[in-house]
C-alpha cells in the first residue's frame, strides 16, 4: 500500500523545467545590442566564419529595422534547445522576447561551441510584433466562442474532478486497482482555443483526463485536451463504490453460553 501511494505521489508531482544557460542568454542580448547600435565589427568578433561573411553593412541595416530604440523594459526566455555534436562541438538555440512599451521584439539566436570550447553566434533572426495582436492571438477569452469551445472547456473541468473523486472513494473502499486506474483518461480531443481547430487521437493516455498548454511564442494559442475517464466511469457504473461483500465462511461468533429465563441455574 505504501508503495502504491508513493507511486501516485510521484506521478502527480510536477517537475521544474531547467533554466537556460545565463551566459548564452547574455551573449544573445549582446548580439542584439550590437545590431541595434550598428556595431558590425563587434558582432563579427563573436560570430562564426560562416556568419561573418554575411554581416555586411546592408545586412545589419536590414536587421535594424526589426529593433526598437533604447533598452527593453523586460526580457524573457521563451524556449531553448541544446544539441551535442561529436568532437566536442555543440549547438545552442535560444528564443527570447524583448518587451517594449508598444512593441515586442522576438529574438532567435543560434550559437555553436567549437572544439576549443568557445561559443560563437552562427545565426540571428529578429521579428517585430504588436503586443495587442499578440494578446489577442495567444489570449484566453470566452468571447465569440462556439458550443464546441464551451463543451470542451466543461469537459476539461469535469474530467479531473471525476478522476480525483473516484480516486478518493476507491481509496476509502480499498479498491487499489480502481484507485490507480481512475486517475487516467483514454483517447484525446485537442482543441485550439483561438482558431477552433480540433484533432482526435485514439491511442492516447492522459493523467486526470484533461490538460492544457501554450507554446512559448506570444502568438501561440492555448490548446485544451480532454480524454475520456473510462476507468472512473466504469467504477460508478459497476457500483464498485459499494463496500466489499464479506468473504464466505465467516459467521458471527455465538456466545459460548446461552441461557433462557425458564432454565434453572
Amino acid at each position: 500500500m505504501r508503495f502504491v501511494l508513493t507511486l501516485v505521489l510521484l506521478m502527480l508531482a510536477g517537475c521544474s523545467a531547467p533554466l537556460a544557460d545565463q551566459e548564452r542568454v547574455d551573449q544573445s542580448l549582446r548580439a542584439y545590442d550590437q545590431v541595434q547600435n550598428g556595431d558590425v565589427e563587434g558582432l563579427k568578433a563573436q560570430s562564426t566564419q560562416a556568419l561573418r561573411t554575411q554581416l555586411t553593412p546592408a545586412a545589419i541595416e536590414e536587421l535594424q529595422t526589426f529593433t526598437v530604440a533604447g533598452p527593453p523594459q523586460q526580457t524573457k526566455v521563451l524556449s531553448w534547445q541544446t544539441t551535442r555534436i561529436a568532437g566536442g562541438e555543440a549547438s545552442y538555440e535560444l528564443f527570447q522576447q524583448l518587451e517594449y512599451e508598444q512593441s515586442l521584439v522576438l529574438l532567435s539566436t543560434v550559437m555553436v561551441r567549437t572544439s576549443s570550447g568557445e561559443w560563437q553566434i552562427n545565426g540571428i533572426h529578429l521579428n517585430l510584433a504588436d503586443p495587442v495582436q499578440a494578446r489577442a492571438a495567444g489570449g484566453f477569452t470566452l468571447e465569440n466562442k462556439s458550443p464546441l469551445h464551451f463543451g470542451v472547456l466543461a469537459a476539461a473541468v469535469l474530467a479531473p474532478l471525476l478522476c480525483l473523486g473516484t480516486f478518493g472513494v476507491a481509496l476509502w473502499r480499498r479498491r487499489w486497482g480502481w484507485m490507480i486506474g481512475s486517475l487516467f483518461g483514454f483517447g484525446q480531443l485537442a482543441l485550439n482555443w483561438s482558431t477552433g481547430a480540433w484533432m482526435f487521437q485514439v491511442a492516447n493516455v492522459a493523467l486526470l483526463g484533461a490538460g492544457f498548454f501554450k507554446g512559448p511564442g506570444p502568438f501561440d494559442a492555448w490548446v485544451l485536451t480532454v480524454s475520456l475517464p473510462i476507468p472512473a466511469i466504469l467504477f460508478w457504473a459497476l457500483r464498485r463504490d459499494r463496500p466489499k461483500p464479506e468473504k464466505p465462511g465467516k459467521q458471527p461468533v455465538a456466545s459460548a453460553l446461552s441461557l433462557s429465563d425458564d432454565e434453572p441455574l
